[in-house]
């Protein structure tokens, strides 16, 4: 007989596919699509879970099943099974070759389980049933907002950008080969920005300043 996993999950703590994505494109102002969300599940930065009411489960480690009443985490330890998971949030439809080939799923108590049908609703080997569908893959509110610092911190961009700007200016500086003579920071700036046309002027200075300062500040301690 089977049991239940618990009352109906609280529809505010989860987002559809579509919900994280509109989501997403109002945070960072640019119309993304699902095929980001996969990019995110591709590096498994981004949990996502199968929710489809009614699906019978079994459990893989105890005897018993149950009925599937709120989201479930999808595992990635199998790399087959993620790849298919994440190829359904760029659109191409998961379809498994033979019967039973099912993604596995978590609990919140760590319990493994894996979907299930009545012998008379057994669908065919190919068929796409066997896996989730978009509309079946949600993700959990609270997850995407503990990623939105780390998509949409300017800070951090700011310092990604700095550090592909000081490897630009430092191969720079190696072109120059100033042979020990002194030159201002505005002068180098200046040099710096006429050699390479993916060098502004003032974000070369701005560095050069800053390592300057920090030079200045190791010297002292």
């Amino acid at each position: 007989m089977g049991t239940a996993i618990g009352k109906h999950f609280h529809r505010k703590q989860w987002l559809s596919v579509q919900q994280a994505v509109n989501h997403l494109s109002a945070l960072s102002e640019e119309p993304l699509t699902s095929a980001h969300l996969a990019d995110l599940a591709e590096e498994k930065l981004l949990d996502l879970y199968w929710y489809r009411p009614g699906q019978k489960l079994m459990f893989l480690d105890q005897i018993g099943s149950l009925e599937l009443v709120e989201p479930l985490r999808l595992c990635t330890d199998n790399q087959s099974d993620w790849r298919a998971i994440v190829g359904v949030l760029r659109h191409n439809p998961a379809l498994p070759a033979y019967e039973q080939d099912t993604p596995l799923l978590e609990d919140a108590q760590g319990n493994r389980l894996r979907i299930t049908f009545d012998h008379h609703q057994l669908p065919e080997p190919y068929s796409s049933r066997w896996y989730p569908n978009l509309a079946e893959l949600v993700l959990k509110r609270s997850d995407l907002e503990q990623l939105e610092p780390r998509l949409f911190s300017p800070q951090e961009a700011s310092i990604n950008l700095e550090r592909d700007l000081l490897l630009d200016v430092i191969w720079q500086l190696e072109q120059l080969a100033l042979d020990g003579e002194e030159h201002s920071t505005s002068w180098l700036a200046e040099q710096l920005a006429r050699r390479s046309t993916s060098l502004d002027r003032n974000a070369c200075e701005r560095v050069l300043l800053a390592a300057e300062r920090e030079r200045t500040q190791r010297q002292a301690h």
